[in-house]
């Protein structure tokens, strides 16, 4: 939900600048991908970058995209998350220059460590958001946010419901319950602790923060690449005109101006080698990765966006009394624009042939060629093939 357009504005700047701002997790449109191998870990924020340029990730121009990703070197993903400015301002948030860092709610989701294939659960603000894990990833495979009601149970189950029925449950060995974000603090180290605890309070004893190094928290924040160098540069000045202030409380003003002039050149040369590499053409190893991306868009999925295709085709799945899918999809293949092969398993025969029943009455699929081979299975089940 929107805050106040003028809140922002009652806040001094100099408070403004001591506070993490959670942009609720419902405003952004999220794309997870594979890194290259042959990529390095450097070059993930200049792959993440153009990926916003794919017409299938945004229809907006990247300069105008609040945006910022996450990385996992161990999995070689990266999960890209965007939304326009213009929407941000739109909604009431402004003067984002002011604040110590801008991310999404959902961000302490990617700083815990997954033991097993899990879909994590946050409640932050009115906005629930469900992330789907694979073992020992910081990156998820997929990621959703609803708006949600916080005081109505019964709406809180209905839209958790609806975000389980975005991912193949077999995948995902653990379901969490809910947490619920709480307040962003920085120590002194320049670490940031977010607090998080569970919605059931039967489980108190559970709670706990999670943690980010401010240097990691930049790739998460949305503000625009160049501001964020330029602030980076401005809060070291700021460091070290601090260390001048206790050099001279100390008396050691010889071997102070001597420490504060090296401590300006390293800045000044760190400083010029990070402008010249964000501004810098693109690597050649970057570009063929792209270039790789785009083909594979263009040729294999023929203008096809599959993620988008299939959640329109799962909404129509009946669910049972608990609020559990009775039938799911193992796999989807687009043979062509207009050849669709679906694979998986109902409760019952009644339930695939509703199914696709309604697939058909609500225009989503053409009338099969032929009825679903179905075939009983040792759990119960029945599996299903159609295309």
């Amino acid at each position: 939900m929107a805050e106040d357009p003028e809140k922002a504005s009652d806040f001094p700047v100099g408070e403004l600048r001591e506070i993490t701002l959670l942009i609720p997790g419902e405003h952004f449109f999220c794309e997870t991908l594979s890194v290259p191998p042959e990529l390095n870990v450097e070059d993930f924020q200049e792959f993440a970058r153009q990926a916003l340029d794919l017409d299938s990730f945004s229809p907006y121009p990247a300069e105008q995209l609040a945006w910022g990703f996450h990385g996992c070197e161990v999995a070689r993903k990266i999960i890209v998350f965007a939304t326009p400015f213009i929407k941000l301002r739109q909604l009431g948030w402004q003067n984002l220059e002011f604040f110590r860092r801008v991310v999404p709610s959902f961000v302490s989701l990617m700083a815990r460590e997954y033991q097993r294939a899990t879909i994590a659960f946050l409640l932050h603000d009115e906005t629930l958001t469900a992330a789907a894990f694979d073992r020992e990833s910081t990156v998820p495979e997929a990621l959703y946010s609803l708006p949600v009601d916080p005081a109505d149970q019964d709406d809180l189950e209905s839209v958790r419901g609806k975000l389980l029925a975005m991912f193949d449950l077999s995948r995902f060995g653990q379901i969490d319950e809910i947490l619920v974000a709480g307040d962003v603090t920085r120590s002194g180290d320049g670490v940031f602790a977010f607090e998080t605890e569970w919605l059931d309070s039967d489980h108190a004893e559970l709670d706990q923060a999670v943690s980010i190094p401010g240097e990691e928290l930049w790739s998460f924040d949305v503000r625009p690449l160049d501001f964020k160098l330029q602030e980076r540069k401005r809060r070291k000045q700021a460091g070290l005109r601090w260390n001048g202030v206790l050099g001279s409380v100390i008396g050691m003003a010889a071997l102070f101006l001597v420490f504060i002039a090296l401590k300006i050149v390293a800045v000044k040369l760190e400083d010029q080698k990070l402008i010249e590499q964000a501004k810098s053409e693109r690597k050649p190893e970057v570009m063929a990765s792209m270039e790789l991306l785009r083909k594979l868009e263009e040729n294999k999925m023929g203008g096809i966006d599959p993620i988008d295709s299939i959640q329109r085709i799962m909404v129509h799945r009946d669910s049972d009394q608990k609020g559990d899918p009775t039938l799911y999809l193992t796999s989807a293949e687009f043979k062509s624009r207009y050849e669709l092969e679906l694979k998986g398993k109902g409760r019952t025969a009644a339930s695939i042939n509703d199914f696709f029943k309604k697939l058909v009455e609500n225009e989503v699929l053409e009338t099969p060629k032929k009825r679903p081979e179905m075939k009983s299975l040792a759990d119960g089940w029945v599996s299903f093939d159609a295309s």
